[in-house]
């Protein structure tokens, strides 16, 4: 049974977790199944000028938006064709200078598949790459990961199939036109570490791929992406342990700060951890009020500026038969550095989480969703 209220938690605290959990993947697999079958599959990303790309994948056919933060600027609209079936992801991402823009479309499931990625040329209003990356030489699972930091070099992380996790991935760099940059370059963890399953790990800003140990969570540890890269960090302050939980709700604001939130009981965690001062922050988000309801986190977002952390939280309920009901999506803002909370903003439960970003400028931020069978967005003052 799952439990319906935070006021009456199970008396062992693992099994809440575990059910809370479960809860979360219930909703997102029926969610994928829905996108695939009637509803698109969406996803979204700011520049750090306040321009916003929209993707929209719908009946094998791709169409991207790109909307100007300036009221002169007209929207650039493309699109491509897409063959690929089954369950579906994909994101959306800019390069540090605007120039490009990224969109990774990738399988979910037990069922691997290559990567597709197209990139536009912001500048021009036209593609520039359509490629495919292969599973032959990076494993079964495949995402974008980002770009460098340093220059406009996309990152494809591959790992083995969600249900063989090992302790190897591999990580292969791109030129925005598609060309190799490199070999694929295989790492292979350390024998305390956990197996390579959730790929979102991967900093590519920063060049680094977190993981995290076995039995226990803690400490966070990372490893180079490419080449001999930055030393390893490590998360292991005694009142960080929160963030070893984190199960996708993570984000890299600079090369010396890791962000997590985490489901926790009575209130939900957001750590903020200094990797170079070894020290860590924690901040409580408010509980979701209404009789009944309870929450899981779901996933993190980054503002560009790397000021505002946005935290997706599932409100749950449950029915008299024990089943879980979404009673919608709670997006909440915290500021990066002081730890603070902003506030937060209440969306339809038909959201699709994956599709969300953030902006962050003159004191507002706003988030962009795709619920209702259209994009909007939403606006909050940073006091």
């Amino acid at each position: 049974m799952l439990w319906g209220s935070r006021t009456q938690p199970p008396n062992d605290r693992q099994t809440m977790k575990l059910l809370t959990k479960v809860a979360a993947i219930v909703l997102s697999l029926a969610s994928c199944l829905t996108a695939n079958a009637s509803y698109p599959v969406v996803c979204s990303a700011f520049d750090g000028q306040g321009d916003a790309a929209t993707v929209t994948l719908s009946e094998q056919k791709l169409a991207l938006q790109i909307s100007r933060a300036s009221a002169s600027g007209a929207p650039l609209l493309l699109s491509a064709s897409v063959a690929e079936g089954g369950l579906l992801r994909c994101n959306a991402l800019f390069d540090k200078d605007s120039r490009y823009v990224a969109v990774g479309v990738g399988h979910l499931g037990l069922k691997g598949g290559p990567l597709r990625i197209v990139v536009v040329d912001v500048k021009t209003g036209k593609f520039i790459g359509d490629f495919a990356v292969p599973n032959a030489n990076l494993g079964a699972s495949l995402k974008l990961a980002g770009f460098l930091s340093d220059k406009p070099t996309l990152v494809v992380v591959g790992s083995a199939a969600p249900d063989h996790p090992t302790k190897v991935f591999s990580t292969e760099l791109f030129r925005v036109t598609g060309e190799p940059e490199n070999v694929p370059e295989g790492r292979t963890l350390p024998a305390e570490a956990e197996g390579v399953g959730n790929i979102s790990f991967a900093d590519p800003a920063h060049n680094r791929l977190w993981f995290k140990s076995s039995p226990k969570f803690c400490p966070l540890r990372s490893v180079p992406l490419v080449g001999d890269g930055p030393d390893e960090a490590r998360v292991d302050e005694a009142n960080a342990e929160a963030a070893c939980d984190v199960e996708s709700a993570i984000a890299y604001p600079n090369g010396n700060t890791l962000i997590a939130a985490t489901s926790r009981e009575p209130n939900d965690l957001v750590t903020s951890v200094d990797l170079t001062a070894h020290s860590a922050q924690e901040l409580p988000l408010p509980s979701p009020g209404g009789h009944g309801i309870y929450t899981s986190v779901g996933g993190g977002t980054l503002s560009p500026d790397g000021h505002v952390f946005a935290v997706t939280r599932n409100l749950l309920s449950n029915s008299l038969f024990g089943d879980a009901h979404s009673q919608g999506i709670e997006v909440d803002f915290v500021q990066v550095s002081p730890l603070k909370f902003i506030g937060k903003v209440l969306l339809k439960p038909d959201v699709d989480p994956a599709g969300l970003s953030i902006d962050h400028r003159n004191g507002v931020v706003t988030v962009l969703s795709f619920q209702g069978g259209k994009w909007s967005s939403q606006s909050l003052k940073n006091p």
